[in-house]
């Protein structure tokens, strides 16, 4: 008697666990549609091929919040914990309301997005309208990788390589191809300059605090390169 009367607490349990999931994923619906989200589409092409390559900056869904602007006639000027992806060709944001349902919120309407899935560190992307300087001539979303008095920013992008095709020779390509690059920026007073990271260029933007920046580049040998190690080096350099 005690063991049926487990199974049917255990059943009643996974019942009510989705029945929140429903719950959760209809509300969800209700927002975007409320909020007036587009349907996406994918359908990419010019005259005379395709565009290949994948325009998303991962094309893995990221559980995350998403803060919009105001005045946007919402319920609420969020969404929390929606599996979102960024894409960089149109600089739009996906939002997943379901299996075959996905809205699309226009870049310029979402203020940040921050990633909350567990399974990978958190992420922040910023809408470039938050800067100035050259951030006036970008569309889309930096990924904000450092902040404090030099805020270190990477702005994800894609540019189209056109078709090559030569039909005189039969060779080249009928379609083109969406190139993912990746660009460098400092801020600072709330404008935000490109550059290249390096030794050099480092030890000029750090030059008030240059020997222990010095110091620290001969004893923590970051990778300049990459992400984690510029990320590190920006800490430190901000908590002095």
């Amino acid at each position: 008697m005690r063991h049926s009367s487990s199974i049917l607490l255990l059943i009643g349990f996974f019942i009510t666990l989705q029945l929140r999931a429903q719950g959760s994923l209809q509300t969800t619906r209700d927002l975007m549609n409320h909020n007036g989200l587009s349907a996406a589409t994918t359908n990419r092409q010019n005259n005379a091929g395709k565009l290949l390559g994948s325009p998303y900056l991962d094309t893995t869904w990221q559980t995350s919040n998403v803060k919009f602007y105001g005045n946007l006639n919402l319920v609420s000027d969020s969404l929390a914990s929606v599996p979102v992806r960024l894409d960089l060709y149109s600089h739009d944001v996906e939002v997943r309301a379901g299996a075959n349902d996905i809205r699309v919120a226009k870049g310029p309407s979402v203020k940040y997005i921050v990633s909350t899935n567990p399974s990978d560190s958190p992420s922040r992307f910023v809408n470039v309208r938050e800067f100035k300087g050259e951030a006036d001539a970008l569309a889309g979303f930096f990924e904000q990788i450092a902040a404090g008095k030099l805020t270190l920013l990477q702005y994800p992008s894609v540019y189209v390589k056109r078709a090559n095709f030569n039909p005189a020779m039969g060779t080249g390509s009928k379609d083109d191809e969406l190139i993912p690059k990746n660009d460098w920026y400092i801020v600072q007073n709330g404008k935000a300059t490109r550059f290249s990271p390096g030794r050099k260029s480092l030890l000029e933007l750090m030059a008030d605090k240059k020997e222990q920046i010095e110091t620290y580049l001969k004893t923590e040998k970051p990778d300049l390169k990459t992400k984690p190690g510029l990320s590190a080096l920006f800490a430190y350099y901000n908590s002095l």
